[in-house]
């Protein structure tokens, strides 16, 4: 693997996923979201990204994330605001194109307009899609919105208002298909591969070198999202999420046993304990050298404020310096 001399200095940033409890706890989760973007503001983070649920599945409470980005935006002055990701098959296309282009005049240009396919079966039959389609259905919502952003024509006397193009040049998208989303100039975002898909590094591989052949003068933008947990040490915080981790994987796999816990952790993709523990874990791992972005997971199902608070300034205080110096030369 060559390394992207164009590569950007890595960045470092903060990812909610609004878990609650109960779909009922809605309200506090979104006051807690906002006192923890502005706490991972005020320490210097780059990006606040949110993701997107429908109907409370995996105790995801945030259908609307430009809604809420709105709102956030008015209470932030510096942090870009990201969604990792829209559901983009769920929505219409040049709605959220509208939408979008008023969010990032509203937040000064700080949008950063994750995207994704999706995959929760119950979502997709609740809204109409076979979840079959959901893949021509990406593509197609994915060239509207990207034209219409870019101000080209929608027809022969309409275009995108209001206008900003700058915002086509901000879009990434959580995809295994590498060569459309480089051969598009759209940045990638990696979640955690499950053990049976092509690893990190076998993926950003081949998205550089699809990305030197058709942006040679742009700098590729890789975003890794991964949950990091810190804490006294591993078997502290394991008795501290082992429960959400178990109910979580028991979706998928109904038998799982906290015997294997360690296991779904790494499968997840997790980096979990003391924060020493979790850089040395850190540093293992190859394919950070090659992303231009870092963005942290600290909460679980029953996470709450004070423990993610802390949480968080323990990766702001402790890991991302460390890893910064790993791996965060340009």
């Amino acid at each position: 693997m060559t390394k992207n001399n164009g590569r950007k200095k890595l960045t470092f940033g903060f990812l909610n996923r609004f878990y609650t409890p109960s779909a009922n706890d809605n309200r506090s989760s979104y006051h807690t979201g906002l006192s923890l973007l502005k706490q991972a503001e005020q320490t210097g983070l780059s990006t606040g990204w949110v993701a997107q649920h429908h109907f409370h599945t995996e105790t995801g409470a945030l259908p609307s994330p430009l809604l809420w980005l709105a709102h956030a935006a008015q209470h932030t002055r510096t942090i870009r605001l990201g969604t990792a990701i829209i559901i983009l098959p769920l929505e219409p296309a040049l709605r959220l194109a509208e939408d979008a282009a008023v969010l990032d005049i509203l937040s000064n240009g700080r949008l950063e307009l994750g995207l994704g396919k999706g995959f929760d079966r119950e979502s997709f039959e609740h809204f109409g899609i076979p979840l079959e389609e959901r893949g021509r259905i990406y593509d197609d919502h994915l060239a509207k919105l990207s034209n219409a952003l870019a101000g080209k024509r929608i027809t022969d006397d309409l275009v995108l208002s209001p206008p900003t193009p700058e915002l086509a040049q901000k879009i990434w998208e959580s995809s295994r298909n590498i060569h459309d989303v480089a051969l598009r100039g759209n940045g990638l975002i990696l979640a955690p591969q499950p053990p049976d898909k092509p690893s990190h590094s076998l993926l950003i591989e081949q998205y550089l070198n699809f990305w030197r052949d058709q942006n040679s003068q742009k700098a590729a933008r890789i975003a890794f999202m991964r949950a990091i947990i810190p804490g006294a040490d591993k078997k502290t915080v394991e008795s501290e999420i082992g429960s959400d981790i178990l109910r979580y994987v028991r979706r998928f796999v109904p038998e799982a046993s906290a015997n294997n816990l360690q296991t779904y952790l790494k499968n997840a993709g997790v980096f979990w304990g003391h924060p020493d523990e979790i850089i040395e874990d850190m540093s293992k791992d190859t394919a950070l050298q090659y992303i231009s972005h870092f963005a942290a997971q600290v909460q679980t199902f029953s996470t709450h404020e004070d423990q993610a608070s802390h949480r968080l300034r323990l990766y702001t205080e402790q890991i991302i310096p460390a890893v910064n110096s790993l791996f965060g030369e340009a």
